[in-house]
């Protein structure tokens, strides 16, 4: 008990440990406005109900999914505030990777009792369709890690979500898609899907040196107490991720540093500790991705 108990009452360098969260969406991304406005352009006619699709492609740790969802709780928001109803659904096609697995994630969105068996794809698509008549809404649906879905299932359920407006006689229920994806996704899909996508083609590029301390800079004032990392230490892990210009690449060393300082009984994040928090990080094989 006295082990645990100095330990559960030691100092540390932390306050708040969620902003180093690999799911933490902040306030504010930095460096990503330009795709933000891009998004905004695309997605302004689903304020007048108009269903829109687009595609967000780049390298692990370029802020992909982190972006789609600022924007989609963003959006939601500010469509609630003008009287319009847009449920958004964020879908991992890494943990769902069959039509089925997508369409009962969806469905619990609505119904948390939702069954997990029972029913067809088409049936799925129906009680979908019923869900969002019923509620006078649209749907925002993100797929995340797309090309998971398409390699094991094939393209016909995106096929379908494009085309869901074909079948609702124009109702006030349409169904919008952002696919993400760090992978060119459109040569796996049919020439008919194809086309809803090809013009909305966003790209995230690799995070360069400057922009990697920025954001690392922005997640020590919001995880760390004052002055608890010093500048070196910024400098050195932004120097390490920018090789790979990975900022959950970035993130995991400093959150690792941070554990290394409090092991330690440090009231600083210093350059050793980023150095043995690297020696124990793979970019490769990162926790995030395993």
């Amino acid at each position: 008990m006295g082990i645990i108990e100095d330990e559960l009452s030691s100092t540390s360098v932390f306050k708040d440990l969620q902003p180093l969260d690999f799911d933490y969406v902040p306030a504010d991304l930095p460096h990503r406005d330009d795709q933000l406005r891009r998004l905004t352009q695309l997605f302004k006619p689903l304020l007048s109900g108009m269903p829109q699709n687009a595609v967000i492609r780049g390298p692990v740790g370029t802020g992909k999914t982190a972006m789609a969802k600022f924007f989609c709780h963003s959006l939601t928001s500010i469509a609630r505030q003008q009287g319009r109803h847009i449920e958004y659904v964020h879908i991992n096609c890494r943990r769902r990777s069959t039509d089925s697995l997508i369409l009962i994630g969806i469905l619990t969105h609505f119904d948390p009792r939702f069954p997990d068996r029972g029913f067809s794809v088409q049936e799925m698509l129906q009680i979908l369709r019923t869900n969002l008549q019923r509620r006078g809404a649209q749907l925002l649906l993100v797929l995340d890690e797309v090309d998971a879905l398409l390699k094991k299932s094939g393209p016909n359920l995106v096929y379908s979500l494009t085309r869901f407006s074909d079948e609702a006689q124009k109702t006030d229920s349409p169904v919008s898609l952002i696919l993400i994806s760090q992978h060119d996704v459109l040569e796996k899909l049919d020439e008919a899907t194809i086309s809803t996508f090809r013009r909305n083609l966003l790209l995230c590029e690799k995070y360069s040196r400057d922009e990697l301390r920025d954001i690392v800079r922005q997640r020590v004032d919001l995880a760390f107490h004052p002055h608890a990392v010093r500048e070196e230490s910024l400098d050195l892990i932004a120097d390490i991720a920018s090789e790979w210009g990975d900022a959950r690449f970035a993130i995991e060393i400093l959150w690792k540093a941070g554990v290394a300082a409090d092991e330690h009984r440090s009231s600083q994040v210093v350059p050793e500790h980023v150095r043995a928090a690297k020696a124990e990080t793979y970019s490769v094989v990162t926790e995030t991705k395993l």
